[in-house]
């Protein structure tokens, strides 16, 4: 995919998460399992990215600095969700937080796709390939702490990755 395609379908999928994190949803592990979907898509495109515009190891160090970004904000994110139990399910809810958090971790992708194609100009496809695995970063590490939380609410059930399939 070019450029500016992965960056529309990285900021459609990017409003799809934040409106489904703003909503009431039960809680499965599944949610960990779309995670894991959009990482392998985004793998994809930074493989594509890279074998027509190799990157310079200062473009490669851009791009895991952003996806520990990525990972870090999904732990912060995990903590500003509400999570309760109802019928034996488990419910989760964001909110402001939860929403602002991600639109900091998008503007930190962006900054270093404007610094990659200032300081490292061989980068600038790589970084700018990157918003779907970035997406999945974070939503994983989201994912795995809201799974570690609900399992230890009171009358949640039995939640295992097993579950996810």
């Amino acid at each position: 995919m070019n450029g500016a395609f992965s960056a529309v379908i990285g900021v459609a999928v990017l409003c799809w998460v934040i409106w489904n994190q703003l909503r009431v949803r039960e809680f499965t592990p599944r949610r960990v399992r779309v995670a894991a979907i959009l990482g392998i898509v985004g793998l994809v495109e930074v493989v594509q990215a890279v074998g027509t515009h190799p990157a310079s190891a200062l473009g490669w160090t851009l791009l895991v600095s952003g996806l520990v970004v990525g990972a870090v904000l999904g732990l912060l994110r995990a903590a500003t969700v509400n999570l309760w139990v109802a019928d034996g399910r488990v419910f989760t809810q964001g909110h402001w937080g939860t929403a602002g958090l991600w639109v900091l971790g998008i503007a930190v992708h962006v900054g270093l796709d404007l610094l990659a194609g200032v300081v490292a100009p061989s980068a600038a496809t790589l970084n700018s390939s990157s918003i779907l695995l970035f997406i999945a970063v974070s939503l994983g590490a989201q994912g795995l702490v809201t799974l570690q939380r609900a399992r230890s609410l009171p009358g949640a059930p039995a939640m295992t990755m097993e579950r996810a399939r």
